[in-house]
């Protein structure tokens, strides 16, 4: 027999902790050397390997990646149980709702009608909370003035390798009360009310910041990394 446990949110929507694995239907192995699982604040976002389809962003099957004992050690999930209506499969991060956030890794319909059991070698990968915000927004589109020329935007670098140290417990030049990344609260981070709120839309900021970061996925992604400590690994 098979429990499920069902639980509330804020939002008034039951979820799942996991979604139960029917017998019936196509197998999913995937292997991966991944770094930075530790990072994610389970259960409010967590790694999966997910099945979902074109009509929502909700994950219709999905299967926790275990964190291995070695950093970098090769992990497999096998994802069961997938039926015709899941059109892909991916590594990603979904929320407590199993809303989808990132994907990381992408098995598309093509691959998945091809046979009833696959196996996929996603290769290494970081998967790390912050890694994941350097490379999807900072490196994406803030480091354009943020350092990827030969300066940077009001002396903030936002580039690989400088931008943790440049945010997190600094002063805001523009929001003085401000810290640009205060740990724990986003409401007090300047960067956050910076791409989130209309805090920018003023003659002394030059640009609307809130243009940078306009998927939601992302935004809650930074607003759960800031409040959950805005650590670095």
């Amino acid at each position: 027999m098979l429990l499920v446990s069902l639980q509330s949110c804020d939002e008034g929507r039951l979820y799942e902790d996991e979604v139960p694995i029917s017998p019936e239907g196509r197998m999913v192995t995937l292997t991966a050397k991944l770094t930075g699982l530790s990072s994610w604040p389970d259960p409010s976002m967590y790694v999966v390997v997910a099945g979902f389809n074109d009509d929502s962003d909700y994950a219709l099957i999905n299967k926790s990646v275990p964190v291995p004992t070695t950093e970098g050690e090769e992990v497999s999930v096998v994802l069961s149980g997938i039926k015709e209506n899941v059109t892909r499969v991916e590594l990603c991060v979904i929320n407590r709702l199993r809303k989808h956030i990132v994907s990381f890794y992408t098995i598309d319909e093509n691959k998945l009608t091809s046979a009833n059991e696959i196996e996929v070698d996603a290769g290494t990968l970081n998967v790390g909370m912050y890694n994941t915000i350097q490379e999807r927004v900072f490196n994406a589109t803030c480091a354009n003035c943020h350092g990827a020329a030969t300066s940077a935007a009001a002396g903030l670098y936002l580039t690989a390798e400088k931008s943790h140290a440049a945010i997190v417990n600094v002063p805001s030049k523009k929001l003085p009360d401000m810290n640009i990344v205060e740990p724990g609260d986003a409401a007090k981070s300047a960067l956050y009310q910076a791409i989130s709120t209309d805090v920018t839309i003023t003659d002394e900021w030059h640009y609307n910041h809130t243009a940078e970061v306009v998927d939601d996925g992302l935004l809650a992604l930074i607003r759960q990394w800031i409040t959950h400590g805005a650590k670095e690994d």
